[in-house]
Formats: structure tokens, sequence, C-alpha cells
């Protein structure tokens, strides 16, 4: 495929050159053949790059239809090919989205002790709940209970920040357990 690409762009090239000859006239200088010469190279090279980014758009945006339909965001429309609808999960994502709640994937370090989080956040602040536990289970904290975590991971200051900005930290119990056996509180 590159041999017959460099062909047809060579060919393309000495079609662009005679092109050039003929449009700058009868007794044109080099200098005038070599202007035109470029100006139908850039043309050319433009209308390239417009084709290679078109391309290169196209798929990223079949690669996000499909990670969209592989996530259960979108479904494909029975009746009509190449339609789309949005499923239930879809709408709770944007609902979701909507809420204007921080992002869900922190970065993660692992410590040598375990940290246990306990937080009892009031039903009035379900999404921010629902926000707080699928943080936590990203991080890869392991559910002993809906409310109590375990894991070896240190919590992210931006985590901690982002609670207080919901205004659920006083909800939210942290603790680093000691080899010594003790719990000390973390985070407040």
């Amino acid at each position: 495929m590159k041999a017959l690409e460099i062909i047809e762009d060579v060919a393309l090239s000495q079609i662009d050159f005679l092109e050039a000859v003929l449009a700058s006239g009868y007794g044109a200088g080099m200098n005038k053949i070599d202007h035109e010469y470029k100006k139908r190279r850039r043309i050319y090279e433009d209308e390239k790059y417009r084709k290679q980014d078109l391309e290169n758009r196209k798929r990223r945006l079949r690669v996000f239809i499909s990670k969209m339909k592989h996530d259960g965001l979108i479904d494909e429309s029975k009746k009509e090919s190449n339609k789309f609808k949005i499923s239930y999960k879809g709408k709770s994502k944007l609902k979701q989205l909507k809420s204007g709640l921080p992002g869900r994937h922190y970065e993660t370090k692992e410590q040598y002790n375990p940290v246990i989080i306990s937080f009892d956040i009031p039903e009035r602040f379900r999404p921010k709940r629902d926000w707080l536990r699928e943080v936590i289970r990203n991080l890869g904290f392991k559910m002993i209970h809906q409310s109590v975590w375990i894991g070896k991971i240190k919590i992210p200051k931006d985590m901690i920040m982002d609670m207080e900005d919901l205004k659920i930290l006083e909800y939210v119990e942290i603790f680093e357990v000691g080899q010594t056996g003790t719990l000390k509180k973390l985070g407040k």
C-alpha cells in the first residue's frame, strides 16, 4: 500500500508540474513555474490533509460510539440502521453528569497500612452518597458493608477537597489501621 501511495504521489507531482508549466504561460521563467507548482502542491497537500483529518474524525467517532454501546449508554435502533437511541443506563448517566458532581477517578497510591472508610450520608444527599461509593470502588477499596470500605490505598487529597466542596465530609470517617492494631483517624 505504501509503495502504491508513493507512486501515486510521484505521478500527481508530475501532473502538478505540467499544469504549472501550462498555467505559467509562454516564456515564463523558472520562478513563475516554481511558484505555480508550489501553489498546486499546497492545494493537493491541503486536500490530502482534509481527507486524512476527516478519516481520523470518523474513526474516533466510531470508537466513541462503540465504547458507548459497550458501556450500555446507547442502543442501536431496531427499525433503522445507523440510528441510535439513549438507553435507560445512558439517561441515568446523563442525569448524573448534569448533577455537577466531580469526577469519579483519582490517582491511586498503595500504602502498607489498611484504611477504613465509613460514612453515614443522609438520604437527601443520595446522589453524593452514590458518587462517594463509586469513587471508593474506583480507588480499589473492598466493601465490608454498604457504608464501610477497606483498602490499602492512600486517600487522595483531591478527593478530600471534593468531599468538602460537596459538603459531605462531615458524614465521612477515614481511619488508618496502625501496626499495633490501633486506629488513626485521617482526613479531618
